[in-house]
């Protein structure tokens, strides 16, 4: 780990001060811009210098002090569509680096080069290397893409995973496949501010924290509601936009299924798919300082699901860091209801997070006889707060005042989540089974705290702490004995191009 730690912290040196020579630009650009200038410019005549009255007094200058701040912004800080592009650094050829290494051609073209890399170092309870398939260290995400734009309104994205580890040797083992390499593969067209049209593989418009980008999270993993109720990604279109000044915001699309999260070699997952999100801030004009940025949002998606496959098609309840199984999926047919609210708020250097998730899947002619049964049921909740004890505001991704290796330490922020996940099923009438044809769903889910400390060394360079207590509720499907509590910790070293 100390080697890993000091890697990070060379790269972070080498960041630092590329990124600062960069915005600078270079010794042989500045001299010839200086000589250029000298050169152009006529000269003028010097004007006589006023004599200096001896009864007026000298006036004395206050000495200015600069805090040194990170201007450039970070290679995955969202790019503002309606903020004017400054100008990026001046480099022989078509080639610049503002946020990414990036091609540009006049104002018709621009590609940008990204690159996401996040280690991590975890342990858990014992036995968890064996039992879970959990290694000391691996690389968790490691993924590349291109974003740019044509002709100022076609937007374009596509990335790639090259090494994800989502799953554990037992589930490989037990035939589960890892979620598709190809992320965000889309266009979006943005003519009419208020309606632009998004077509290609992206994520339904659905869930607060599973809409956080990867390097965005306060956390080193997302929720469980996020990680199993939400959908993630599929393919399909969608019309966004915003009103009265980012105000109010909203998203609608169908997909042909419900995303990567509701499926699984051995899950189908549901069809076709209608989604639909509004955000708003309707507490701004009450005070500035305190809640123009408390934004409200709800979403709602509506799926198709089948019981062509032989296996049951509902969703499934996991572990947050070691994966183990705790709900199985039960037989499911109709329709698939989600809806979602949540609160996300931001005050001067502190952030305030909570959602809340409820999915009800139907369960036509899923029983012994060929009858209904109730519905399943899958709800989750969850609150979080963070704090920047250095004195930043509060964004994401977080913006060091002072980077390391720039006249300070970078960011430091603390954070804590506690959040709920459960399984059962609606109004059963008789006694419950973990059967997945039962009548009555017997109810099971997990609580989990977890506690963290990020580490923004500069734009480039991030590290996560976290330690993490879960208690799941059915003691026989704990993975620990006798159904207790147990604790996991985790590190993460991010690197952002």
């Amino acid at each position: 780990m100390i080697v890993h730690l000091l890697g990070v912290v060379l790269i972070s040196g080498v960041l630092t001060t590329f990124g600062a020579a960069t915005a600078a630009g270079s010794p042989l650009q500045l001299e010839a811009s200086a000589q250029a200038t000298t050169e152009q410019a006529p000269k003028k005549a010097k004007k006589a210098k006023k004599p200096k009255d001896p009864d007026k007094a000298a006036k004395t200058k206050k000495p200015k002090t600069k805090k040194p701040k990170s201007d450039q912004p970070a290679p995955d800080e969202p790019i503002d569509p309606d903020a004017e592009e400054a100008p990026p650094v001046e480099v022989p050829g078509p080639f610049v680096w503002k946020q990414h290494p990036s091609f540009r051609y006049k104002k018709a073209v621009r590609v940008d080069f990204e690159a996401k890399f996040q280690e991590d170092g975890h342990s858990s309870y014992q036995g968890s290397d064996k039992a879970a398939g959990l290694d000391p260290w691996e690389m968790h995400r490691n993924r590349i893409g291109i974003q740019g734009t044509l002709f100022k309104h076609i937007d374009f994205e596509v990335e790639r995973e090259l090494t994800e580890q989502e799953l554990t040797e037992k589930d490989i083992t037990a035939g589960i496949t890892p979620k598709s390499q190809w992320k965000d593969v889309n266009v979006n067209v943005d003519y009419i501010k208020n309606a632009q049209i998004q077509v290609g593989k992206f994520k339904i418009p659905f869930g607060l924290d599973e809409l956080t980008g990867v390097t965005h999270n306060d956390y080193v993993y997302r929720s469980a509601g996020a990680n199993y109720l939400a959908p993630a990604r599929d393919i399909g279109a969608m019309v966004h936009g915003r009103f009265f000044k980012r105000g109010l915001s909203y998203a609608t699309g169908v997909f042909l299924h419900d995303g990567d999260n509701a499926r699984s070699k051995k899950i189908a997952g549901g069809d076709q798919t209608f989604a639909a999100r509004v955000t708003g801030k309707p507490f701004r004009r009450l005070s500035h300082t305190w809640f123009d940025a408390l934004e409200l949002g709800t979403a709602l998606a509506f799926t198709h699901v089948t019981d062509d496959s032989f296996r049951p098609n509902g969703l499934r309840g996991r572990t947050i860091m070691t994966q183990d199984n705790f709900a199985l999926p039960v037989y499911v047919k109709g329709q698939r209801s989600r809806w979602e609210g949540d609160l996300d708020w931001t005050v001067g250097p502190a952030s305030l997070r909570a959602e809340y998730t409820r999915v009800v899947d139907e369960r036509r002619n899923q029983s012994f006889t060929d009858g209904d049964l109730p519905d399943a049921r899958y709800r989750s909740w969850y609150i979080s707060g963070t704090w920047l004890i250095t004195g930043e505001t509060k964004t994401r991704p977080v913006k060091p005042d002072r980077e390391l290796f720039g006249g300070g330490l970078g960011a430091v922020e603390v954070a804590v989540r506690y959040e709920r996940i459960m399984f059962d099923s609606v109004n059963g009438a008789v006694d419950a089974f973990s059967n997945p044809r039962a009548e009555n769903i017997l109810p099971t889910g997990e609580r989990a705290l977890t506690l963290g400390v990020n580490w923004t060394v500069n734009r480039f360079i991030k590290l996560q702490f976290n330690g993490i207590r879960e208690h799941v509720d059915d003691p026989d499907r704990n993975p620990v004995p006798n159904g207790e509590a147990f604790w996991s910790r985790v590190v993460r070293l991010q690197l952002v191009l």
